[in-house]
């Protein structure tokens, strides 16, 4: 409120200010003035809190878990994807050599089969990784709707009114409306025995 009442006097002391009396618009810029102030008010008014919901997420033990679940399963399918790879390519060589002792009919008939279990492969591979991101998208939006709702219930007890996000905060100077590392400490508490199960196949 004092920054306020400061920018208001400042306003009236400028000498610029009285060359707008002759202006129609100064009535305007005095109604401006008046609602920066019922602003001020209402901030002051109500309690306010600050919460780092990206660095929660990024530090809590059930998205470390998450991350390293999903790696895992990643790193299984493509090990899978990596020896058909190689199954193929093999076969593709074989193919090639008997090419010789076939029929152009017999042959083209054989790489026509060879292309279709190609594109099968190929096929399961993208839905094993569609699937794994799916389920993870899923488990992830129900890790957030958690943190969410227990941000609300701390804010509640807090008997705060508004919570901002932290990264959206060009400054505030009390550390003490920062309840970060309050709401990390019960998000971990109630995730301690979650557990968590990624489907990398239909």
């Amino acid at each position: 409120m004092f920054f306020f009442d400061l920018f208001v006097i400042s306003i009236l002391i400028d000498n610029q200010y009285f060359d707008y009396m002759n202006n129609q618009s100064h009535k305007k810029k005095i109604l401006n003035i008046h609602n920066i102030l019922k602003i001020s008010n209402n901030i002051e008014n109500n309690k306010i809190g600050i919460i780092d919901f990206r660095y929660i997420l990024k530090s809590s033990n059930a998205m470390k878990l998450l991350g390293n679940k999903f790696l895992t399963l990643e790193k299984e399918i493509n090990e899978k994807n990596k020896q058909k790879q190689i199954y193929l390519r093999q076969k593709e060589e074989n193919l090639k050599k008997s090419k010789r002792k076939l029929t152009e009919l017999e042959y083209k008939k054989r790489v026509k089969l060879f292309k279709k279990e190609v594109f099968k492969i190929q096929k399961k591979y993208k839905d094993e990784r569609a699937v794994l991101n799916r389920s993870f998208q899923k488990i992830q939006k129900s890790i957030k709707d958690l943190l969410a709702q227990i941000i609300k219930d701390v804010s509640i007890n807090k008997k705060i009114n508004v919570v901002l996000l932290k990264e959206n905060v060009f400054l505030f100077n009390n550390k003490s409306i920062d309840f970060t590392n309050e709401v990390l400490e019960l998000f971990n508490n109630k995730t301690k025995s979650m557990k968590i199960i990624i489907n990398s196949s239909k």
